[in-house]
């Protein structure tokens, strides 16, 4: 019994062991609530929690396997001590995803990932089987849990790819080994952990680099100049601006705020609002071209794909009509949002902003710049939420500043608003969306 304490190499002969168990039941989790009979459990820590405590409470809910990294939670065979259950998480999946030899489209950028790829995964969806990135599990943990929730019988996988520091795409390349990749775009975002837009580029190309260097298909948004100037071999190109890209398409203006466009003489009228989306659309309809969907399955898929999650979505309740893109908030999503906002028309129109996370050095003046350009729309009323606006906001009478969104909710309980048009907007991390109960 001893012996089966030793900590085990992460090595083939212990992968394959893992993966004659994990073969019978297809489940893996990091969530002991979350165990069902058969499931391997991957004991994670974090700042907060050690799940290696929890291994004895995994095998008693139904686990067939624990993997743990501390010895003195080991329990019976069915435990199985790693250096690093992170590590082996991340070497097990790779080596489920080789035994696939489908397409695997990678998807990162600073603005839309989630939005792209589940409008690729809906076009994709007219002609094949297909797994996509559930929610945003797009970093080193969530990543290599989606790979191993991809079925024996998925023809084209779509990964979600996350970042916030240099070196975190080519990580992930090593584990998923797409076959091709799409950035949406490069801005501004979580620029504290990579130092300057150059840190941002840099980190986001690895998945160029990765690709290019195994011959894979590169879609290229030709009208973001960073993107554009990169050497690639193997790249279809798409554009909104330029009609020397692969594919071409234009705007549709609309005042009814929801992207639309046109390519050929094929119109396409999407559910998500902000012009900005019309880049996700055309990067769906580039992916779906290639993999030979037929224009009209295209045009139905992205014409009755419905946003949720607080991404680009209108609600309409008894008393507003709300914009709700609060899932995430950067710079360039916000004076992009802001742009299309301007545009749209209503006699009674509000912003209500959450503040903008990891930004660094430069947190307040674009903070400041999102300000601005509140303050020179025509809007009825501006509220603010989170510390990062507290010092510009409260200088100007103009705005309503809280420190929190429930705080926020409170006033606007007691001053009800009515027949607006309102822009709810803000990272995740501020929880606008609740703001969305009393509206």
């Amino acid at each position: 019994m001893e012996h089966n304490r030793k900590i085990q190499a992460i090595d083939e002969k212990l992968l394959s062991k893992v993966m004659n168990v994990f073969s019978s039941s297809l489940d893996i989790t990091t969530d002991s609530r979350k165990v069902k009979q058969g499931s391997i459990f991957v004991a994670l820590k974090g700042e907060n929690f050690n799940g290696n405590s929890f291994s004895l409470q995994a095998l008693e809910s139904g686990a067939s396997l624990v993997i743990i990294d501390e010895e003195d939670f080991f329990i019976d065979q069915r435990t199985i001590v790693v250096e690093n259950s992170l590590l082996f998480l991340q070497k097990f999946a790779n080596y489920y995803r080789k035994t696939f030899s489908i397409p695997f489209l990678a998807i990162s950028g600073t603005n839309g990932k989630t939005t792209t790829k589940e409008l690729i995964s809906t076009v994709l969806q007219q002609k094949y089987e297909v797994f996509a990135t559930f929610g945003n599990l797009n970093n080193q943990i969530g990543v290599p849990l989606s790979l191993l929730s991809i079925k024996k019988d998925c023809q084209i996988a779509v990964i979600e790819m996350g970042a916030s520091h240099i070196g975190d795409i080519d990580e992930l390349c090593q584990i998923a080994e797409p076959t091709c990749c799409l950035l949406t775009n490069v801005g501004t975002a979580h620029i504290e952990g990579f130092g300057s837009m150059e840190g941002v580029l840099q980190t986001k190309t690895e998945l160029y680099k990765y690709v290019n260097r195994k011959g894979g298909k590169v879609f290229v948004n030709y009208d973001d100049e960073n993107l554009r100037k990169q050497t690639l071999i193997n790249k279809t190109t798409y554009s909104l601006k330029d009609e020397s890209a692969d594919v071409f398409a234009s705007v549709i203006k609309e005042d009814s705020g929801f992207a639309c466009i046109k390519y050929k003489d094929i119109e396409i009228h999407s559910n998500l609002v902000g012009e900005y989306n019309a880049y996700n659309i055309l990067s769906a309809l580039s992916v779906a071209l290639f993999f030979e969907i037929p224009i009209e399955k295209i045009k139905y898929a992205i014409e009755n794909y419905i946003p949720q999650n607080n991404r680009s979505q209108i609600e309409r309740t008894k008393n507003n009509t709300l914009i709700l893109d609060c899932y995430n908030a950067n710079p360039s999503s916000c004076l992009s949002v802001l742009s299309t906002f301007d545009k749209m028309k209503a006699k009674d129109k509000r912003a209500f902003f959450g503040a903008m996370k990891e930004l660094g050095e430069v947190s307040q003046q674009e903070h400041q710049r999102i300000l601005d350009k509140l303050l020179s729309m025509n809007l009825q009323e501006i509220i603010l939420v989170g510390k990062e606006y507290k010092a510009i906001a409260e200088q100007r009478k103009e705005v309503k500043y809280f420190d929190t969104s429930l705080q926020a909710k409170e006033y606007l309980e007691e001053e009800r608003v009515t027949k607006s048009l309102i822009l709810i907007k803000g990272s995740r991390s501020t929880k606008m969306e609740v703001l969305r109960d009393v509206l």
